[in-house]
């Protein structure tokens, strides 16, 4: 059973545009500010009216995959008018139209400024034959609240740019969010439709996010590339309280869902890691690789402390850890989330989220009109499960002489350390018994320990299934995962990979013996005992055929163990298997301190 928090504030749902003939056709809805406190608010409309303008080819609806009766959405037809309408509300609430324009010249994304001007970027819906998209990104201006527009210039030309959203970071500048989309497309292109596939293509490789950042609107710096393989081209992005921009891709769209952290420095742009989704992510993005509930659009409150968000079909979801776990809103009353929704922060603090209702509809199959919801947070905002994290530490000896096959894992939440929570810690060799590298996932780990925190929040693990193994490529992968409980959310730490069999401080050979693949090395002091031992070995068809004395030493180093009946033969070497192993000395001590 998924697990709902209760929101502590009020709900109010609004009617922000209602077409006057109905059924309307009024969708498709973004939302951009003017850097002065009022909201703007733009979207598509179809109305029924006279229109001499030339019909579509045929040739772009096969390309761009248009069904039946979506002419006069994409484009207006003979008896439709399809236009892009402008409005301005200086609370969020109440809207006033202050242009509207024939779609093709209008813009899906925008920004306005103090002065009143809206700059608008737009992926035309034609290209100059008229048979697919255009190949860049079109800059427009408008200086009378969207009703007539100059061209500005072209962004990202000779590319296959898919436009999505536009937000303003603190510092004024502008960030533009798209990805390119392939290649250009259409007839006498390489790819003859927006969906053509080339070989071995799939839209996770196809698809390569990015941003760019501007600080007029109008000139752009190149292209930030982010979330790799996702294949996220409908994703959002916030600004963190401390200036990190946190990129969050969905499931919204049937990709994986992955957030990114990218920070800004005096070099441009540095991209972290793509992190996990966990709570809210696809249970089997396998089989349903739209079952989970990641938003498609967030914000984070004023204190930075959690986001909320709304996926179309699936409703409000709130975080407290960056977006690593969501949990779902309850929120009474509530009669319909808005489709395609996108969602900004009003001067006051209160939570605007702008939509359609309807979905991706024909002209006439559904009253369409742009609605909103508005959330104001109570003291403090919802009550979370505590945020958690996890670090993982390989243990030295007590001595600290060597380290162990032994980890340490600290759990902490917003307040501090977590007792009393119990920490699983993953192992997988990372070769298989044929030498090959082993794919498994730490999720299938093959050996899983779990231990309790202590009052430092300090769980430690002893991995002793990889004591006494002489082998020096040996290694494993380990990691520690905490699985949440009511009062705390999951999270992962770290993962690393190490070896089992570690060198000493100020010990050149504190090892008798040790493999590598098909050689066994003899320290010098195994040497002084057995002066022969490298003969011995070297002649011998197998250790049943060495001297007792020797058998036992080498017995001792882990170099042969007994089989399962009781026979004498050679552990098992990684890339070495069953085959004959000869001996040399070794060749110099390892110098630590």
């Amino acid at each position: 059973m998924v697990q709902k928090i209760q929101w502590n504030g009020t709900v109010r749902e609004n009617t922000v545009y209602l077409p006057q003939a109905r059924p309307g056709f009024a969708a498709w809805s973004t939302v951009f500010d003017y850097g002065d406190g009022r909201i703007g608010l733009s979207f598509d409309e179809v109305l029924r009216g006279r229109n001499d303008a030339p019909a579509p080819l045929l040739e772009f609806g096969e390309a761009a995959g248009v069904p039946v009766s979506y002419a006069s959405v994409e484009c207006g037809s003979r008896d439709t008018v399809k236009q892009r309408v402008y409005m301005q509300s200086a609370d969020g609430v109440h809207f006033t139209e202050t242009g509207r324009c024939p779609r093709d010249e209008g813009s899906f994304c925008h920004i306005g400024f103090p002065d009143g001007r809206i700059i608008g970027y737009d992926v035309p819906k034609h290209n100059e034959a008229g048979t697919g998209w255009a190949d860049s990104i079109e800059i427009r201006e408008s200086t009378d609240g969207g009703s007539t527009w100059r061209f500005v210039r072209h962004l990202l030309k000779g590319t296959a740019p898919y436009l999505w959203r536009v937000r303003r970071l603190k510092n004024g500048s502008v960030l533009l969010m798209a990805s390119l989309y392939g290649t250009p497309w259409g007839p006498g292109h390489l790819r003859a439709t927006r969906n053509t596939m080339l070989p071995d293509e799939t839209y996770v490789n196809k698809i390569l996010t990015f941003f760019l950042v501007s600080e007029d609107g109008i000139r752009f710096s190149q292209p930030c590339y982010i979330l790799p393989g996702l294949g996220a081209h409908e994703y959002d992005m916030a600004e963190m309280n401390d200036g990190t921009l946190l990129f969050i891709a969905g499931d919204v769209q049937g990709t994986p869902v992955g957030r990114q952290f990218v920070t800004p420095s005096p070099d441009g742009f540095i991209a972290g890691p793509v992190l996990p989704v966990r709570k809210g992510a696809p249970a089997d993005p396998a089989v349903d690789p739209q079952g989970g509930y990641v938003p498609e659009t967030f914000v984070p409150d004023s204190s930075g402390r959690w986001l909320l968000g709304c996926r179309r079909g699936k409703g409000f979801s709130v975080s407290g850890d960056n977006g690593e776990n969501w949990y779902p809103l309850d929120l009474p009353g509530l009669t319909a989330i808005p489709y395609q929704p996108v969602m900004t922060r009003l001067p006051d603090g209160t939570f605007a989220l702008y939509g359609h209702k309807g979905g991706d509809n024909a002209f006439g199959q559904c009253d369409m009109l742009i609605s909103s919801v508005l959330l104001t947070a109570g003291n403090g905002g919802p009550e979370l499960p505590a945020a958690s994290a996890l670090t993982l530490e390989r243990m030295l000896s007590a001595d600290r002489s060597h380290y162990l096959n032994a980890f340490s894992a600290r759990l902490t939440g917003r307040e501090g350390p977590l007792r009393g929570k119990t920490v699983r810690f993953r192992f997988n060799d990372y070769w298989n018994d044929d030498g090959a590298v082993n794919t498994a996932a730490q999720a299938d780990a093959a050996l899983i320990l779990e231990s309790v925190t202590d009052e430092n929040g300090v769980a430690v693990c002893h991995a002793d299934r990889y004591n006494n193994i002489p082998d020096i490529h040996l290694a494993y992968n380990v990691d520690a995962v905490f699985a949440g409980d009511a009062d705390t959310a999951p999270c992962q730490g770290p993962s690393c990979t190490v070896l089992a069999l570690t060198p000493y401080r100020d010990r050149p050979y504190p090892y008798d013996a040790w493999m590598a693949e098909t050689v066994i090395f003899l320290s010098p002091a195994l040497l002084s005992r057995f002066p022969d031992a490298v003969d011995r070995i070297n002649e011998a068809a197998s250790p049943a055929g060495l001297p007792e004395d020797l058998k036992r030493a080498l017995e001792k180093a882990g170099i042969i163990r007994e089989d399962e009946n009781g026979c004498p033969v050679y552990t098992r070497a990684v890339h070495a298997g069953d085959r004959r192993r000869t001996a040399c000395p070794m060749g110099a001590g390892d110098e630590y301190r």
